[in-house]
């Protein structure tokens, strides 16, 4: 099961009651499933953290795009879960008053999110969302989640990337 351990710290955006009020901001990106039956259904849900834990939640279109238009925070983990696959990405800066272009959230950006979760267990009070984007995984454990992807398999629950996030950290942290 996937942990959705998140540190809070202070910064950002200030919660607004929508996107485009003072203080307000938002994230759109899309999502790019390496072939794991490639069409994106409309049903794919996504789930956004702040650094509070604050959760937003949205779903993805037809060609695998998001928006959230009432996010608030300076950082963000998404979380996209389509059928029995899971990707996510770690997003910082995110700008006030705009809607945030996130760009692709992709095997790479899950390899990040896998590392950042197991540095988060070891190290709960040392590692932020606002680290991920800093996290450079090797492109052996990108090509395991990719595998893992392709496979449709979640990535997030699959023991042999588990193992190899978390060797990643031992051996780096």
């Amino acid at each position: 099961m996937l942990l959705f351990l998140l540190v809070p710290f202070l910064g950002g955006c200030l919660q607004g009651p929508s996107f485009g009020t003072p203080g307000g901001c938002g994230v759109r990106g899309r999502v790019v499933l390496p072939s794991c039956e490639a069409v994106f259904p409309e049903a794919g849900v996504v789930l956004a953290y702040n650094e509070r834990g604050e959760v937003f939640r949205g779903f993805l279109g037809e060609n695998g795009e998001f928006s959230l238009p009432s996010f608030s925070g300076s950082s963000c983990l998404v979380y996209i879960r389509w059928k029995n696959v899971q990707l996510a990405g770690g997003f910082h800066p995110l700008q006030r008053d705009t809607l945030n272009d996130l760009g692709e959230i992709t095997a790479y950006t899950t390899a990040q999110v896998l590392i950042y979760e197991a540095a988060h267990r070891l190290y709960p009070q040392a590692v932020y969302i606002r680290d991920i984007p800093h996290f450079l995984p090797p492109e052996s454990f990108v090509g395991l989640v990719e595998g893992a992807i392709r496979s449709c398999r979640d990535p997030f629950s699959s023991p042999e990337v588990l193992r190899e996030a978390q060797r990643l950290v031992e051996v780096s942290f």
